[in-house]
């Protein structure tokens, strides 16, 4: 069943998810909400894909997970995974930012990053919550990323989409944002509210 404020993008490499990221949380930004969550750049070196960092987006901390160069940890395609380096940043960014902020956005939720146990159950915590989520998936059909598109509003993102699907994004959250800030305001003096 689906619930009210939680999105999912999905789309293949290089159809824009991130960058339709990093345009949604500019504009949650200047609107001066308070976002949280997560990021996974890609790092190029020459322009060669050699491996992705995590980024708690509330700190701007952020770690090397996954490396063509590191020797130790799973295999996803031709990276080497550190589950431990990937935890360290991504669990206590997404406790805060569901304690702390109005939206969580996870990108992303794939191969690597559900190598960790502890992230998939903190994302079940933020999907069975009632704040405002946002997360990037893969195209390709993961069991976990399947139950959580199940209670989801799913937009498929293709190469040129990023722009119109942030505004898209932008706007359905300011939406619940005022709904629910608005449920939250005090009652006026003298007078008591039951909702």
């Amino acid at each position: 069943m689906r619930k009210e404020g939680k999105f999912i993008i999905i789309g293949r490499p290089g159809s824009g998810k991130s960058t339709c990221i990093m345009l949604l949380l500019e504009k949650l930004r200047a609107s001066g909400t308070k976002v949280g969550g997560i990021r996974t750049p890609e790092l190029r070196e020459r322009g060669i894909r050699k491996g992705f960092a995590v980024e708690d987006i509330l700190t701007g901390q952020s770690d090397i997970f996954a490396s063509t160069d590191f020797r130790e940890g799973p295999s996803v395609s031709k990276y080497r995974v550190s589950v431990e380096r990937f935890e360290s940043i991504a669990i206590p960014a997404l406790r805060r930012a569901l304690e702390e902020c109005e939206v969580v956005v996870i990108d992303e939720i794939g191969k690597m990053e559900l190598l960790s146990r502890n992230f998939l159950e903190v994302v079940r915590d933020i999907w069975e919550s009632e704040i405002i989520s946002v997360g990037t998936a893969p195209l390709v059909r993961i069991e976990e990323i399947e139950k959580l598109k199940s209670s989801s509003e799913v937009i498929i993102i293709e190469r040129g989409d990023s722009e119109r699907i942030s505004n898209y994004l932008f706007n359905r959250i300011s939406d619940l944002l005022r709904v629910s800030r608005s449920s939250h305001r005090p009652s006026p003096r003298g007078t008591l509210s039951f909702l």
